[in-house]
């Protein structure tokens, strides 16, 4: 079975939902009010009814953002003494230029 990939946002709220809930009694809300979630669950609104399924009884894993995406391989070593190896230091500083050229702040990298 394949786990979902959902949001962080998507993910608080399956699991502030399934503290209040069951499993079968939010699916059943969800199919008559998909965009009604209020509040501490506005996460699942708007969710694919297949996502949230197999969010509930699969599992999910959370997907970063672009920037935690950029952020975590940022700081990835990248072979011995990383931080001070001059080919690293060159790559760090090549992908926050690339960031600011594109007009992404990342915090962490170019903030």
């Amino acid at each position: 079975m394949n786990k979902a990939k959902i949001t962080k946002a998507q993910a608080q709220a399956v699991d502030l939902l399934r503290k209040v809930h069951s499993e079968s009694s939010i699916v059943r809300m969800h199919v008559e009010y998909p965009e009604k979630w209020s509040q501490d669950f506005e996460g699942a609104n708007g969710m694919e009814l297949d996502l949230l399924i197999r969010a509930l009884y699969n599992g999910y894993e959370v997907e970063l953002t672009m920037e935690e995406r950029m952020l975590a391989h940022f700081k990835e070593p990248k072979g011995y003494l990383a931080e001070y190896d001059t080919e690293n230091v060159i790559y760090r500083k090549g992908m926050a230029k690339a960031l600011e050229i594109a007009g992404i702040k990342v915090p962490g990298i170019n903030d």
